[in-house]
């Protein structure tokens, strides 16, 4: 049975998939898990020798085995948050943003309720099912006060109902907000921000990127940053 792990998982995997089909060196997320593959073998055997070399231990991780594969592959920022962006959306992954969402679709179904309604047959014509809208949430207060009128002037004065039940209706919306600013848990994001940023995701300094190549696999790259932002975005819209 799927559950939430998975799913993020899933997200964590294609989002991956796709920012390394951006990547300059050109490479395929499986061609890249395979290096990945050979460089964590890598780091097992120098982690196991390390501690009876001493001449290992004295040296860095860098030095013994190079850098980590991410970090010989380019992708500009900006590419990088807008893909992760929308599997976060696709994905439902934020949820503190769910949360404030739906408390304004609350309060705008407060304001302009709509509920379902069959409509009977008339003149030979099939009943069908269709919609009404009930009072929204302050004219619903307005009702209530009225009906308890000699109730709430002797417990609040000579207050006018009308005045009464916005209030009572913006206070209701206030609580709301309040509850969207308190929890602020945010699980899931985390878990994806973590595994993507804090994982194996591709390299933004184009610098370090070219260096790498040419130190530690022997090789000269070019890096053009505005051909790929222009081959992803389009010229149109980096005008």
């Amino acid at each position: 049975m799927i559950n939430r792990e998975d799913v993020i998982s899933k997200a964590v995997d294609d989002c991956l998939e796709e920012l390394y089909t951006l990547v300059v060196p050109k490479i395929t997320w499986e061609e890249f898990k395979k290096e990945y593959k050979i460089y964590s073998e890598k780091y097992k055997k120098w982690e196991s020798e390390r501690e009876t070399n001493p001449e290992l231990d004295k040296k860095s991780r860098i030095e013994c085995i190079g850098p980590k594969p991410f970090e010989f592959y380019f992708l500009p920022k900006e590419i990088t948050k807008d893909i992760c962006d929308s599997y976060i959306n696709a994905y439902r992954l934020d949820q503190k943003q769910e949360l404030l969402d739906t408390i304004e679709i609350l309060k705008n179904y407060c304001k302009e309720p709509i509920i379902e309604k069959y409509i009977e047959d008339t003149n030979g014509n099939p009943g069908y099912r269709g919609y009404e809208h009930p009072d929204n949430l302050e004219k619903e207060i307005f009702s209530i006060l009225k009906e308890n009128s000699n109730y709430w002037k002797n417990a609040i004065g000579e207050s006018n109902p009308s005045d009464l039940s916005k209030k009572l209706q913006d206070k209701f919306f206030e609580f709301l907000d309040m509850a969207g600013k308190f929890f602020n848990w945010n699980r899931e994001l985390s878990a994806f921000n973590m595994s993507i940023y804090l994982g194996v995701c591709p390299n933004s300094n184009k610098e370090g990127v070219i260096e790498n190549w040419k130190k530690y696999r022997n090789k000269d790259i070019e890096i053009n940053e505005e051909q790929i932002k222009k081959e992803y975005y389009g010229e149109d819209e980096l005008d």
